[in-house]
């Protein structure tokens, strides 16, 4: 199985400023490295969450007052009341976080939460392979019963099987809802394509469509050759042939009230675009679920 050594990772990180750490990133850090039997470090930045959202900005509001924050999750399993590791205790299990789940500060808004999965939840490793791992981060009180809630949005980690080999573009979490935060990721150092190879930071695009729940196709861009004109559809350059895009794909796609995402196809291009030699040579597809 692979692994990223856990000093190697600890030093990688320690070199990168926190503040630019996504809101979810893990040690190890590829789905197909993390193995559900051994340790996983997973790490939250408040400080990249999307606080148009009321209970993001009291999140980040009581973070900066010096609140500490607590794991609550639900998948692969969610444990039942009287559990060591229940989420919440008492007759407001929301308003009382277990304090076993208090994460360790490592940084301005960056918070962390070290697990051995299958031990956590009480599950197999294939289970955890199956479900991922579903949780958000919140206030020990986190409001709710007719107060303000104090909460990040759904957060996952992907967890992958070490042997299941990954396109260079994919789209995390593998599941996801239509008001859920995804990531567009893309490695161009595995790009098979030679016309595709070596992305300048400047080129790298994507083409994205919706289909909606009436059967009718949004997109965001008319066709290939027309993305380049869209500022919204550049990906952004993490450095070393790593391309990411975050979106949450109702807004992105301004789905009409009334309406939800079904599926979404998306695939990375150059800005560019001449022929079908400038794209990558498969599609990136989800079937969406809505809220």
């Amino acid at each position: 199985m692979k692994f990223i050594p856990l000093r190697k990772a600890l030093l990688a990180l320690a070199l990168a400023p926190l503040a630019l750490l996504a809101q979810v990133s893990t040690i190890p850090a590829e789905a197909d490295e993390i193995d559900p039997d051994g340790t996983l470090k997973i790490l939250v930045n408040v400080n990249q969450m999307d606080n148009s959202e009321a209970f993001v900005a009291n999140l980040q509001d009581s973070v900066e007052a010096g609140a500490d924050l607590y794991l609550w999750t639900w998948q692969p399993a969610e444990h039942p009341e009287g559990h060591p590791l229940v989420n919440g205790t008492g007759d407001r299990p929301w308003q009382s976080s277990n304090d076993s789940l208090k994460m360790t500060k490592e940084g301005s808004g960056v918070f962390s939460f070290t697990m051995v999965p299958t031990a956590f939840y009480e599950v197999t490793a294939q289970e955890v392979y199956d479900n991922d791992i579903s949780f958000l981060v919140k206030t020990k009180n986190g409001g709710g019963y007719g107060d303000p809630d104090v909460k990040s949005p759904d957060l996952s980690v992907l967890v992958d099987p070490p042997l299941l080999e990954r396109r260079p573009a994919y789209l995390f979490p593998g599941t996801f809802k239509e008001t859920d935060l995804v990531q567009l990721y893309y490695d161009n150092n595995k790009e098979q394509n030679p016309s595709m190879q070596n992305l300048s930071p400047s080129e790298a695009y994507f083409y994205a469509e919706a289909t909606l729940s009436d059967s009718t196709v949004t997109r965001i861009a008319r066709n290939s050759f027309s993305v380049g004109t869209k500022p919204e559809l550049q990906l952004e350059d993490a450095g070393g042939g790593i391309f990411k895009k975050y979106f949450i794909p109702r807004e992105f796609f301004d789905v009409p009230a009334g309406l939800s995402i079904k599926s979404i196809k998306c695939y990375v291009q150059k800005k560019t675009y001449l022929s079908g030699q400038d794209r990558i040579s498969y599609d990136v597809t989800a079937d969406v679920g809505c809220q």
